[in-house]
């Protein structure tokens, strides 16, 4: 089967609606065994609440951290294309500065570019859709993993557990 390749745009939409579909669901099966675990839940519940929160506090950290790296790679992207547009006025050779039909002899000297050059709006769009990919993939990751786990039929839990 051949993969397509998607816009950053298209994975971030995608992760989205899966995550949208998947967190419910976790939520929902935890919550209900939070509830039927009741006020003294055992060792292998409270194992798994601190599993929960854990893997919460990575997927949260990892987010952040996918998050400043693709902060720095954008700003290395403008920082390489603002040298490059304040380079080429110095890089251009001297006589394509003559005009063409000398009219009154005078010769036209490389203009500086007005102001700090900017990032184009594409520039600005492509690295604010790459940042929300990089940050929604930890959790979209963990999330779409528990949604697998969970679904999956439960052991059966001895009755005595619910008449404490």
């Amino acid at each position: 089967m051949r993969r397509t390749r998607h816009s950053t745009n298209t994975r971030s939409i995608k992760k989205m609606a899966e995550l949208a579909v998947a967190a419910p669901q976790v939520i929902a099966t935890r919550t209900a065994r939070m509830m039927a675990a009741g006020a003294n839940p055992d060792a292998v519940d409270r194992a798994e609440f601190l599993k929960m929160w854990t893997e919460k506090g990575q997927a949260f950290w990892e987010s952040i951290f996918a998050m400043g790296a693709q902060m720095a790679r954008a700003n290395q992207e403008y920082a390489s294309s603002a040298a490059l547009h304040w380079m080429r006025a110095w890089t251009a050779p001297w006589w394509s500065a003559l005009s063409t039909p000398a009219i009154l002899g005078s010769l036209r000297i490389p203009r500086m570019p007005a102001g700090f050059p900017l990032p184009s709006a594409a520039q600005s769009q492509h690295a604010a859709s790459r940042l929300v990919d990089a940050a929604l993939g930890p959790v979209h990751a963990r999330a779409t993993v528990n949604e697998c786990v969970t679904t999956r039929p439960l052991a059966v839990v001895p009755s005595s557990k619910f008449h404490a």
